[in-house]
């Protein structure tokens, strides 16, 4: 069904707001967890010119194929900048992009223009995307754009009876999701053709010569990426390390009763990161609306691709949510369905339930500003009481617009208002209590003592997060140096090492979050002291 001019204003608007909200303070906190990986090898290609065997701290990084690196480098270049929010740049707009694609693929498979839109809202301010993935420039949602395409490139052209399309395109797709990520895409690839092929029931085309030869669009590509690597560093040392990357997390590295536990909190765990939408899986509790639900072709197949790719990840004790984003627009297609199943049917429980949801999500931040207003942006309960009223405005005006699919509409205004609070009260909060700021300080204080003076890190290492900013405010990368030691340099070193204080001037003390360790920035005089053992 088409939208009429009203919807169609109305879903503008809240997706305008939406993107503004995703921009919103995005720079305003440091580097944290994962990020500053991706940023200090960016930074190594821009200074050392290494595209293809990249170094952090001195060493190659084998961890994940550089492909993720090239984009952010390609930012770096572009900009002149390596802020924090050029660093998180990619991830919004992979995120924006993939609720578009979302809206198409559903729009196009269901014909249902309001499912198509709620679902691709429903994703982008799913739980821990909304309230914590958005804020961070880490590799998932961009790969996660990838695999999702590769997933719907072979059920469509599957479907389609476009083997030869089905086989070369997702091999493609395959190889770009294995230069940013490793094997997993080559998993995603494989469960992926066996769960459609069994839907099509054309098995044969497993083992037919089209689906043989089409492989070499990813093994070419992957081996002339293998050769050129081999000519920097050893291949063996690569294969080795993706392997270990990709089964370290898995059953196989877990103990027997954290495996088994894992089996049955999974779908909580789940569920709960793609809150509020994941209430609605209490409506398949309803056997007219699963039977209705089973009986639409897309939603059917696309449950079936949801279970079969997610298996992995049910099976993996050390899950993260963004590991399966690119799987949730699946689920959330069938979950939405369900809610608009139970609108049509004015199951008043769940009206008033979304009602609830959106107001408590509208006064949100009066709640954060009573809570942490000392650390806000702006500490006036003016811009609380606005974020409030406006919302509260939004809500009123749907209501009397009658506005498309009202409870999906609320709760969308809710959390549009909720990200607005959250920006302004919880991320300035959590800056200021967290570790990553003061790291952040402290790398700004050692790169003024040793601006243009050579700098690094004695036989250990120090926090990412502080190594991105050294290498940001120095220009230069930072090295961990067991050998070849330079007498008139600055190294990090852990102050236990430093036994002989007349053997070193100190500059600078702090203490590395990890371990608790306390570290100093010393000048060694005479000679060069052994590591304590351990």
């Amino acid at each position: 069904m088409e939208l009429n001019k009203t919807e169609k204003w109305i879903y503008t608007i809240l997706g305008t707001l939406v993107v503004l909200s995703l921009f919103y303070q995005l720079g305003y906190m440091p580097l944290s967890a994962d990020e500053p990986i991706r940023t200090l090898i960016a930074a190594d290609m821009q200074i050392s010119g290494n595209f293809i065997a990249p170094e952090i701290n001195g060493e190659t990084y084998l961890n994940k194929p550089p492909l993720y690196n090239y984009i952010l480098y390609a930012l770096f270049e572009i900009t002149g900048s390596r802020s924090e929010c050029i660093v998180r740049l990619p991830s919004i707009l992979s995120l924006i992009a993939l609720g578009l694609i979302v809206f198409q693929v559903v729009n196009r498979e269901t014909k249902q223009q309001h499912l198509a839109l709620l679902t691709s809202f429903a994703f982008v301010t799913s739980g821990n995307i909304w309230m914590y993935s958005s804020y961070l420039g880490h590799i998932d949602i961009t790969y996660s754009l990838v695999v999702f395409l590769h997933i719907y490139v072979i059920y469509r052209y599957g479907l389609d009876n476009k083997w030869t399309k089905a086989f070369v395109v997702s091999y493609a797709l395959t190889f770009i999701g294995f230069m940013m990520k490793g094997l997993p895409s080559i998993v995603f690839q494989g469960i992926t053709i066996l769960t459609v092929l069994a839907i099509t029931k054309e098995w044969k085309r497993f083992f037919s010569l089209k689906h043989i030869l089409s492989g070499f669009v990813f093994l070419i590509p992957l081996a002339v990426y293998l050769w050129l690597f081999s000519q920097h560093a050893p291949i063996e040392d690569l294969l080795s390390r993706i392997l270990t990357e990709s089964t370290s997390r898995t059953v196989t590295e877990k103990s027997f009763v954290e495996s088994i536990a894992h089996l049955f909190s999974f779908p909580f765990l789940y569920l709960v990161d793609i809150l509020p939408w994941g209430l609605l899986i209490l409506l398949l509790f309803d056997k007219t609306i699963r039977q209705k639900l089973w009986s639409t072709l897309f939603i059917r197949h696309g449950v079936l691709l949801f279970l079969t790719n997610i298996i992995v990840y049910w099976l993996s004790p050390d899950y993260r949510a963004r590991y399966v984003f690119m799987l949730t627009p699946f689920l959330l297609t069938a979950l939405l369905f369900a809610g608009l199943e139970a609108d049509k049917r004015d199951m008043s429980v769940f009206k008033w339930f979304a009602y609830t949801i959106s107001f408590l999500l509208i006064i949100s931040p009066i709640l954060m500003w009573i809570a942490h207003h000392n650390y806000a942006v702006s500490s006036s309960l003016t811009i609380a009481l606005t974020f409030s009223l406006l919302g509260l405005i939004g809500l009123f005006l749907a209501l009397k617009l009658h506005a498309p699919k009202l409870p999906f509409t609320a709760i969308i205004i809710g959390l549009i208002v909720f990200k607005f609070g959250y920006s302004t009260y919880e991320v300035p909060f959590k800056t200021v209590t967290g570790p990553y700021q003061q790291e952040k300080l402290e790398a700004q204080q050692i790169a003024k003592i040793t601006k243009n003076q050579p700098l690094a890190m004695y036989h250990s290492n120090v926090s990412l997060t502080m190594n991105w900013y050294l290498t940001v405010d120095r220009n230069d990368m930072l090295k961990t140096e067991t050998s070849d030691h330079n007498i008139n340099a600055f190294y990090l070193v852990p102050t236990e090492v430093i036994s002989d204080t007349t053997n070193a001037d100190t500059y600078f003390t702090f203490v590395r979050r990890y371990q608790k360790k306390p570290f100093s920035l010393v000048k060694f005089k005479r000679y060069f002291p052994d590591m304590p053992k351990k």
